[in-house]
């Protein structure tokens, strides 16, 4: 059963919360769940770390200008 993503709003912190927040959850997310994340921008330091520690992600740009990054262990 799915559950639904667990969402960091990183949209009001300065970094380096988010990313601090990210690799927290990340660390205890079950195979198949996944982490959202709302940023006001593109988040290039996490995409590399993702790719280097085997997560996938997509990431969109809504009309409000919030960057939606999906990330799942790969």
């Amino acid at each position: 059963m799915l559950t639904d993503p667990k969402v960091i709003d990183g949209r009001d912190m300065e970094p380096p919360e988010p990313l601090e927040l990210a690799i927290a959850e990340l660390a205890a997310l079950p195979p198949g769940e996944e982490l959202v994340m709302l940023l006001r921008c593109e988040p290039l330091p996490l995409y590399a770390m993702l790719e280097r520690n085997g997560y996938r992600h997509r990431s969109e740009r809504l009309a409000d200008g919030t960057t939606e990054v999906h990330i799942q262990k790969d």
